[in-house]
């Protein structure tokens, strides 16, 4: 709840729904468990502006990520703007700027603190990411020189989603791989660029530089 504590001060409230959560959650649950801490936290959060936006649209089929966008529209009625995002392909992040530099207040930018100073803790930004589960749980170990094994349900999961054989695919989940945090956890193991991962069984070369 230290999360919550922070959000108390925002002005508006942006959903980030995964449409294809990698451990196969339902999206309307976890959308609901948000909700549903927020008002049990603070009543107020209630009646804050939203905007949702539905993530990684780049996983499913077009008409099959509007007919979503679409439904969830339809739920949550014309105040709540719903914008259909990817992050691998930039779709939809130009509108979902457009909408949060117009929905949030201007405000008077603030003195800039003494010399040496430090600016209070209440005036320091804030950008946390609550997660209603553990999704992206996995474990690496070296298995030998250049060699590395990643084991865990979820990007098992990813894994198996694409064909490795195919350049632009594995480019598309060396990004998805980055932004779970994976190439990271790699690295801290000695992972350099072209070295081996086995994920799922299945043996590739990862060069997320390249």
């Amino acid at each position: 709840h230290d999360f919550l504590a922070h959000v108390e001060r925002t002005l508006l409230l942006v959903h980030v729904l995964d449409l294809e959560p990698l451990d196969r959650s339902d999206p309307v649950a976890n959308y609901e468990t948000v909700e549903r801490e927020l008002v049990r936290h603070d009543p107020r959060l209630a009646g804050l502006p939203r905007i949702l936006a539905l993530s990684k649209v780049d996983l499913v089929p077009a008409a099959a990520a509007e007919s979503t966008r679409e439904h969830w529209q339809a739920r949550l009625g014309p105040e709540v703007p719903v914008i259909a995002t990817s992050s691998a392909t930039g779709v939809g992040l130009d509108r979902l700027a457009a909408e949060l530099a117009r929905r949030i207040p201007v405000q008077e930018p603030k003195a800039a603190p003494p010399p040496g100073g430090e600016a209070p803790a209440e005036e320091l930004a804030e950008h946390r990411v609550f997660r209603p589960a553990a999704s992206r749980a996995y474990r690496v170990e070296r298995t030998g020189a250049g060699a590395f094994r990643v084991t865990g349900a979820g990007v098992e999961r990813l894994v198996a989603r694409y064909d490795l054989d195919n350049e632009d695919a594995l480019a598309h989940l060396e990004r998805r791989l980055k932004g779970i945090g994976l190439i990271r956890a790699l690295e801290a193991e000695g992972f350099e660029p072209g070295d081996e991962v086995e994920i799922a069984g299945v043996a590739f070369e990862l060069d997320p530089g390249a």
